[in-house]
């Protein structure tokens, strides 16, 4: 029990037993507007798909209707949303939504109201990929260094990495000894891709690795397979962390990056070369977290919400606030409001 609450600067009541994970929260200036401040984008396991403008309130007030921008129903569940530049010829933010057996790009623009009627906004869809295998998670980036856009790898449940450069398919390759699937994130620094194993690994592998490596069409090696070119997957490097991973997350900078694990009683911070740099005991257990960057040099902060209402804020293992939250917090994001 914390002796400080969380206050609210601005909440909202979303639809009635609908479900949500940690991938169903995304910040971003979704709209590409002019004044730079993000929205609020948010996607439920019922399939609804939502886009919030919030402004300060005060405690008790009803939230305007104005600031609820998009609201959609895409029948099918959602289970990651992320904001990239995935659309060729504009490096413009576009929203990508990842489903069970699809993965879509879509637009969000907004036109100026006349009289007393606001403005208004649109989805609209860019482009679609219907996958063959049922999708678990997703990662982006400029995979191979790639300038001015972003490539989606989306993990299906029996490991398969699929690979999108934008509107078309790449390659697709499993994941080695697969058994479960983890959580999946990317690091453009180095280029290479990070999950953890059902075997409890941090394992890494590079991007340029997973590209030339045997293709993926099928589980079973034939003998012919074997002998034709092309290189097995194996992981640059792999770290035992000794339980299974909740959540992943990557923090960079110029000079280096450092992966963080939340696992289900520890924290954990690795170096992009798989060196431990320093692990947490957590007294209660986490339910989400966020690695951010500290204005301490060499010191990096997170947020890490757990199943007791709690909200604990870090500076590596140190902790340096608690607060209680009226509920138990799903996803956790930074973001730049009015």
């Amino acid at each position: 029990m914390s002796l400080f609450k969380a206050r609210d600067w601005w909440s909202s009541s979303v639809g009635q037993d609908e479900e949500f994970d940690q991938g169903c929260l995304c910040v971003a200036n979704i709209d590409n507007s002019a004044t730079g401040h993000d929205k609020i984008i948010l996607g439920s396991y019922m399939g609804f798909l939502r886009v919030y403008a919030p402004n300060p309130s005060n405690p008790g007030e009803a939230m305007n209707p104005e600031e609820q921008l998009v609201e959609v129903h895409l029948k099918d569940p959602i289970i990651q949303v992320e904001a990239g530049k995935f659309v060729s010829g504009t490096e413009n933010l576009h929203l990508a939504v990842l489903q069970p057996r699809k993965l879509s790009v879509y637009t969000v623009s907004g036109t100026t109201g006349t009289v007393d009627h606001g403005n208004q906004y649109q989805l609209r869809l860019i482009y679609e990929h219907n996958l063959q295998r049922t999708a678990c998670n997703m990662a982006y980036g400029p995979f191979g260094g790639v300038k001015g856009r972003d490539f989606i790898c989306i993990q299906s449940m029996d490991g398969m990495l699929v690979f999108f450069e934008q509107e078309s398919y790449a390659f697709g390759r499993f994941l080695p000894g697969f058994l479960l699937p983890g959580p999946l994130c990317y690091i453009a620094r180095t280029d290479t891709f990070i999950t953890v194993s059902s075997s409890r690994y941090v394992e890494s592998y590079k991007y340029q690795t997973l590209a030339v490596a045997t293709d993926a069409d099928t589980r079973q090696e034939s003998e012919h397979q074997k002998l034709v070119s092309g290189k097995k997957l194996a992981a640059d490097w792999m770290l035992s962390i000794g339980e299974i991973a909740l959540d992943l997350n990557v923090l960079s900078n110029p000079v280096a990056a450092s992966v963080f694990v939340l696992g289900e009683r520890n924290f954990f911070c690795i170096k992009e070369n798989g060196q431990m740099c320093f692990m947490k005991k957590l007294e209660h257990n986490p339910s989400c977290f966020l690695p951010y960057a500290s204005v301490c040099e060499g010191t990096s902060n997170s947020l890490i919400g757990n199943h007791n209402n709690m909200l604990l804020v870090y500076q590596d293992v140190t902790l340096q606030w608690a607060a209680q939250l009226p509920h138990v917090p799903v996803a956790i994001r930074v973001a730049n409001f009015q």
